[in-house]
């Protein structure tokens, strides 16, 4: 539930709100404390947009989950899994 919640005057694009889901329903988010999902949920939008922006527009763009785009996302959440404290 507090992935779905957005900044009031910043909504996200699409594809960061895809991403996020993605991210929550495929277990990215287990075990990150209640207090800590919206941080998470914003520092992984901004890693994503900074780090690995092609698989946004990839979604962007294909407008579906697609293997490769799906592949790169999930390489893009590991990675972003492994730094976030």
């Amino acid at each position: 539930d507090e992935l779905l919640k957005q900044p009031q005057y910043a909504p996200y694009r699409v594809e960061e709100q895809v991403a996020v889901i993605y991210a929550g329903t495929n277990g990215y988010v287990d075990g990150i404390d209640l207090a800590d999902v919206k941080r998470y949920e914003a520092e992984l939008v901004e890693f994503l947009q900074q780090k690995h922006s092609s698989v946004l527009t990839d979604i962007r763009e294909k407008q579906k989950l697609s293997d490769d785009v799906k592949a790169n996302l999930v390489s893009a959440l590991d990675e972003f899994k492994s730094i976030f404290k």
